[in-house]
């Protein structure tokens, strides 16, 4: 039995009551639930009222207020199915920025290790800087886009929140002043590879966040075409 417009909106309304705010949640648990609630009246004879709240019921674990502190801040509060999923994505996150880290670290190390010239050295230490000051200008122009965006996403959430380290690695690590600062051709490669792997860390992490703002205007793309 397919659910009236009316019938949705109020599934709707009971999930935004409930603090499911986030876009991609909301509809993805809209879909389950709607789904659930379709199923039920199609083979129970019960009124549409009996079977929304039982099918609620079920949920209401699910959509309870949690919070994670050491992934998500001690203060963010939302239903438990929202923390799930940006906890998750987040472990997820710090993998793939490791990773990346990693393999740019080595990158980095083995291209510097084999410049003979100073003056290429110092046009690689500015390219570093140029394409740093490219990832700090979109992260600005990501925050405050999503920081007014009205649609509001799981992803959004994360890059509002990490955001601002962009701009703390920027000092931090040199990059503004000269990023490969501590490397020097007569250490050795192990030293080398990990000075670069901290260059690296801020580059992958910065990238990484950037990609948030992309999913979040998937998200908002696919929503204006509904």
């Amino acid at each position: 039995m397919k659910l009236t417009t009316e019938q949705i909106a109020q599934i709707e309304e009971t999930l935004v009551l409930n603090g499911l705010v986030y876009q991609d949640v909301k509809l993805e648990l809209l879909d389950h639930i709607a789904s659930e609630i379709e199923e039920r009246l199609s083979s129970e004879e019960m009124s549409f009222d009996i079977v929304f709240k039982a099918v609620f019921e079920k949920w209401e674990q699910s959509l309870e207020i949690s919070s994670s502190g050491n992934w998500l801040g001690a203060f963010f509060k939302a239903p438990r199915v929202v923390i799930e999923k940006l906890v998750t994505y987040s472990k997820m996150q710090v993998v793939f920025i490791l990773m990346s880290a990693l393999v740019f670290g080595f990158v980095l190390a083995l291209i510097v290790s084999n410049i003979q010239s100073q003056q290429t050295f110092n046009s690689l230490n500015l390219g570093l800087k140029g394409a740093y000051l490219i990832l700090v200008l979109a992260t600005v122009l990501s925050l405050f886009l999503i920081w007014y965006s009205k649609i509001k996403t799981t992803y959004g959430r994360l890059f509002l929140y990490r955001g601002w380290l962009v701009f703390l690695f920027f000092f931090q690590f040199n990059i503004n002043i000269e990023p490969l600062k501590h490397f020097d051709n007569n250490n050795s490669f192990l030293y080398n590879f990990i000075s670069c792997l901290l260059i690296g860390f801020p580059f992958t992490y910065s990238f990484f966040q950037l990609l948030l703002t992309v999913k979040h205007y998937k998200i908002v793309k696919k929503l204006k075409l509904v």
